[in-house]
């Protein structure tokens, strides 16, 4: 009997699902809404009870075109770092903190000025609202009978795989994100960075690489989802991580480039080269380290058509940007509208249109923010460059990939080849790899690589288009050291 391999991914937007074959074939896949919510300025939280009412509606329709009695074993993933405080019977006692929520800013400042050197030291990354440490110190100040309460704080894909096995777990890609209450160096919880944050080390669940396997699928869980009880369930990470390992990404000089509500610049290396503008974390399924350069992307491009193009699709778009002189250096665009990541770290930041005039128009505009959206990700790289770090070609997937204008100036701004693999499924067949691993069904990963490393369209960079580039990055580096002191506090 062929057996399957389930994947799932608990992403910002919604779930995903697929079911994998043992020649690394989709033979099945869904998924199903589940949108965050946004109850006041900075604050971006998701009921975890619906992630697990979305998986189960995924695998049933996934039931439908592949029997379930098949799946050999279940992975993972998910977006991160997320705050799912949960009692003993799995059950959320809050609405889960998202990694683009920035209420803990405070937190993280406090953290970082009560740690000192020792904050980066421990994990390799800096404080910030963006990782997990600061969220619990929010808790612990804010909503401190939720913590009193709580069995453990788990991960989006940390949640899912409990419901499924009644077993807490948290893999490393996620864990670095917990800074600083990881010790990257070590593979264990840090107790220095526990106590500063105010969180007590039983909250913290048992690390597990991803792909091993932590438990089974429970009598209960079997019957809410369908799934044969007992199936094997490994750790799971990071979608980031596992976007990588599903698009084959396992050699230093590769980069997986996730385009989805946000962008995801992914660069594995042997050895750990953690830069504090990047974020640090570990890959899933090898012996790699990550380092990632985070941006909003698609966000930035919907909320473009709804504002300013309402009811002209993203084809009219492409066509007035490329109707653009693209060898003029226009308008410039900090495309910063939630604040920003990787490399400046800057919460407070927002949008900025430069160089404006009257002779340019809806085209001008949509081709300033592609060009910001591709040079943000230019910026992160030449950070990881700083560090030794040599690119040589991209693999790109997702939603906001679909944009030929975008994937081009990608290719152009960082200068090496691109291949975006269209209707990519990278970050639930990376989870069904970590299943396959777990279970025996792949020996490693460089075999799920010949397994599953996808053909895509390819671009080539430009070279007069990265020379144009190349100027407006001058140029744009120097606007935002101007303009950072007047954003707003």
């Amino acid at each position: 009997m062929n057996r399957l391999l389930l994947g799932i991914d608990v992403g910002t937007t919604g779930v995903r699902g697929a079911a994998v074959d043992e020649r690394g074939r989709i033979v099945a896949e869904a998924s199903e809404p589940c949108p965050p919510e946004m109850p006041a300025p900075g604050r971006v939280e998701a009921d975890a009870e619906a992630w697990w009412r979305a998986s189960c509606t995924v695998i049933a329709r996934i039931g439908r075109s592949a029997p379930l009695e098949r799946i050999h074993g279940v992975g993972v993933v998910g977006q991160a770092p997320t705050a799912v405080p949960i009692d003993a019977d799995c059950r959320p006692l809050r609405p889960a903190i998202l990694w683009l929520d920035v209420r803990a800013a405070d937190e993280a400042r406090m953290l970082g000025e009560a740690l000192g050197p020792r904050a980066e030291a421990l994990g390799g990354n800096r404080m910030h609202a963006y990782y997990l440490g600061p969220k619990l110190a929010w808790l612990r100040a804010h909503e401190p009978e939720v913590l009193e309460r709580a069995a453990f704080v788990l991960q989006s894909h940390a949640f899912l795989a409990m419901r499924l096995t009644g077993e807490a777990a948290c893999d490393p890609s996620t864990a670095m994100l917990c800074s600083p209450l990881y010790d990257a160096r070590k593979g264990a919880w840090s107790p220095e960075g526990a106590r500063a944050a105010g969180v007590e080390p039983r909250l913290l669940p048992r690390i597990a690489r991803a792909h091993d396997v932590v438990g089974a699928v429970t009598h209960r869980a079997a019957a809410e989802t369908g799934l044969r009880q007992g199936t094997p369930v490994v750790a799971g990470g990071g979608d980031f991580a596992a976007s990588a390992l599903g698009a084959g990404v396992i050699d230093e000089g590769e980069a997986c480039l996730m385009l989805g509500t946000a962008g995801n610049l992914l660069l594995p290396s042997v050895e750990p080269r953690f830069d504090p503008r990047l974020v640090n974390s570990h890959h899933v399924g090898c012996d790699l380290w990550l380092s990632l350069g985070a941006t909003l992307c698609g966000a930035a491009l919907e909320w473009f058509r709804r504002a300013c193009a309402p009811g002209v699709d993203h084809d009219e778009l492409e066509r007035e940007a490329r109707a653009v002189d693209a060898r003029a250096v226009g308008p410039i665009v900090l495309p910063y509208f939630q604040g920003e990541r990787t490399p400046v770290w800057n919460e407070r930041a927002r949008g900025v249109f430069f160089g404006l005039d009257l002779t340019h128009g809806r085209g001008d505009l949509y081709r300033a923010l592609v060009d910001g959206i591709a040079l943000g990700f230019r910026h992160c790289l030449a950070v990881a460059e700083e560090k030794g770090l040599r690119l040589e070609e991209v693999v790109a997937e997702g939603g906001a990939g679909r944009s030929a204008l975008l994937r081009q100036a990608l290719s152009d701004a960082m200068g090496v080849p691109l291949t975006w693999v269209q209707g990519g499924s990278g970050t639930v067949v990376g989870a069904a790899i970590l299943a396959g691993l777990g279970t025996g069904v792949l020996a490693n990963a460089r075999e799920a690589r010949e397994w599953i490393r996808p053909a895509g369209v390819r671009h080539a960079p430009d070279k007069g288009s990265g020379v144009r580039l190349q100027e407006i990055f001058t140029r744009r580096r120097a606007l935002y050291e101007r303009v950072e002191p007047l954003f707003l506090t």
